[in-house]
């Protein structure tokens, strides 16, 4: 059997450590936009209907800290 030339597989192990700190900083401004999103509709009050359905403002709350707390844990596990 062949072994993998040493640097390539150096090569590899960058490239998979790059692409995931790349994953993890999306993922953190996703959450961001999410409990952004929700921090708007708390301070503006605004109306959302779905199906037909009122969604109340307050449920807005767990939709604001929520994503802001694991985006927060995960930027901190992070570094």
């Amino acid at each position: 059997m062949r072994t993998p030339h040493p640097d390539r597989t150096g090569k590899r192990a960058r490239i998979k450590h790059h692409m995931g700190r790349r994953v993890e900083v999306i993922v953190v401004v996703l959450l961001l936009v999410v409990a952004l999103a929700h921090l708007l509709r708390l301070t503006t009050g605004a109306e959302l209907r779905i199906a037909g359905t009122v969604i109340p403002v307050w449920t807005s709350l767990f939709g604001c800290i929520g994503p802001a707390v694991l985006a927060g844990l995960f930027w901190w596990t992070r570094h």
